[in-house]
């Protein structure tokens, strides 16, 4: 993984530590079940960009290289883009 991919996905990762914090303590302050639902979705979307963000690097990174034929990369440009969506 590149260092400015690597960064990004580092910072996200704290974002996604500081959500998993609050939602300890809306848990101990047993904040309405609503609350706790709305974070909770807020967390797996959080969560869920980032697993794209490695996914989509790693991909790229497969694309770019020399290694691949021209059908596994355009084989795998299909799976990225049905990822992304």
């Amino acid at each position: 993984m590149h260092d400015d991919s690597c960064a990004k996905i580092v910072r996200h990762l704290s974002r996604i530590q500081g959500q998993i914090d609050a939602l300890k303590t809306y848990i101990e302050e047993q904040r309405s079940c609503e609350d706790v639902s709305h974070l909770t979705q807020s967390i797996l979307t959080s969560f869920n960009s980032v697993r794209a963000s490695i996914v989509e690097e790693t991909l790229t990174r497969e694309l770019k290289s020399n290694r691949m034929s021209p059908k596994d990369r355009e084989r795998l440009h299909t799976v990225l883009a049905l990822y992304k969506s």
